[in-house]
């Protein structure tokens, strides 16, 4: 099967990744305006459907925990599958990793740093306005940025060292808890390619890595670069087989945030309990069952040829195009520009009419935004990844080629 591409890049893993960002801007605005739908408590309730399309695979469309677990997927897919898919010589293998390792760093973390900028430019401004809507969405997010320690060190800190190195909540942007497996989940692909892409018997380090790494986000990772590795045959090319991993895929990743018993998955928690059972874990049940549902509609996309011109399809394009940077800024448009929509929509409008409002009115700016991120803070960091990354690695290939010629003219 021919691949939709350009420029020799997976266009519809671009949309892919698109529509799992803006799952994430859905899940962060259903979870400050509508909270039963993730919570399940019917006391949060805005309408009488909030509480009931929350347990079934319609909230996938807003389904944030699902979302990370597919970019993570992905991640693990793109990192590793250029690796297995040339035929590179072994010194070009190892440049080829030395630069992917070395650059990884810097195009996350400039516009990581970026994004907390932003923050403390609203906190300058006093443009944060989550707080005066709490009591009227009955939102669990109760986040006083105020209360926020502004020292310029502080901030720096959370910029530039947190979102890396530190599993905790972040507390100037809530969505950088992400970047530490980001980073890490990054260098544990390039150490298995260096250690183990060679190596005829690897998939049994799969397996035992799949085991130590199971009840964290690491095996995402782990899974998405086993896709990449598989995919490299001819798995499963019937189109009815495909489409019934895909619906399994489907049901697996909408496991919703509340308890699943009672619920219709209530079979993966069954399950999940006997697999604990038997191997003495404690597996969490939707964390697996959205990594293996993610990893099961990534398998189905390389197989489906519609499905992959639909998401190469413009539109989705572009939204992959931007999707880092959407992730990075919707936090904070949510709490600033859509709090304060909300608050004076409120005065003249029902619930329901004042939310439509403010989504329609925020969603603009949001993508403005993004798309100036995006061309200036994200490339931005592309660009100077690579700078840098010549620049430490220029000397070694200077010596490689010092060490031929010497070896040339010594024979």
């Amino acid at each position: 099967m021919n691949d939709v591409s350009l420029d020799n890049k997976l266009v519809y893993l671009d949309g892919l990744r698109g529509l799992a960002a803006f799952a994430v801007v859905i899940s962060h605005y259903m979870q400050v305006f509508y909270p039963a739908a993730l919570s399940g408590n019917p006391q949060q309730a805005h309408s009488q459907w909030d509480v009931g399309y929350g347990q079934t695979p319609l909230n996938l469309f807003y389904n944030g925990q699902f979302a990370v677990c597919l970019f993570f997927v992905l991640s693990g897919y793109v990192l590793s599958v250029r690796f297995f898919k040339r035929q590179l010589d072994p010194e070009a293998f190892l440049q080829s990793l030395q630069s992917s390792a070395v650059r990884r760093y810097l195009r996350l973390a400039v516009p990581a740093a970026a994004s907390v900028g932003l923050v403390y430019l609203g906190l300058m401004t006093h443009a944060f306005h989550l707080k005066d809507i709490w009591e009227a969405t009955g939102t669990d997010m109760k986040k006083d940025y105020y209360a926020l320690d502004q020292h310029l060190y502080t901030v720096i800190k959370a910029a530039v060292f947190d979102p890396f190195f530190r599993f905790e909540s972040h507390p100037y942007n809530p969505v950088l808890w992400t970047m530490s497996y980001e980073l890490l989940g990054s260098f544990l692909i390039f150490g298995f390619i260096a250690l183990f892409g060679r190596a005829k018997r690897r998939w049994i380090v799969y397996v035992v890595l799949s085991l130590a790494f199971i009840q964290t986000y690491f095996v995402a990772f782990l899974w998405g670069m086993l896709l990449a590795d598989l995919l490299r045959g001819r798995w499963i090319r019937r189109t009815r087989s495909t489409l019934l991993v895909l619906a399994a895929g489907i049901y697996l990743g909408s496991a919703p945030y509340i308890p699943l018993k009672g619920t219709m998955y209530e079979p993966i928690a069954a399950t999940t309990a006997l697999f604990n059972g038997w191997i003495q874990l404690d597996l969490d049940s939707r964390l697996l069952a959205r990594t293996a549902g993610a990893a099961m509609i990534l398998f189905a996309l390389q197989r489906l040829k519609l499905l992959q011109l639909l998401l190469a399809w413009r539109p989705f394009a572009y939204l992959g195009k931007v999707s880092f940077s959407l992730y990075l800024v919707h936090f904070t448009v949510l709490t600033t520009f859509s709090a304060y929509m909300f608050s004076k929509a409120m005065a003249h409008f029902g619930y329901n009419i004042a939310y439509a409002i403010t989504f329609a009115a925020s969603m603009p700016p949001l993508f403005i935004l993004s798309h100036f991120y995006m061309k200036h803070i994200d490339q931005g960091a592309i660009k100077l990844a690579r700078s840098v990354e010549r620049k430490m690695t220029a000397p070694s290939a200077m010596r490689r080629r010092a060490e031929t010629d010497d070896s040339t003219l010594s024979g």
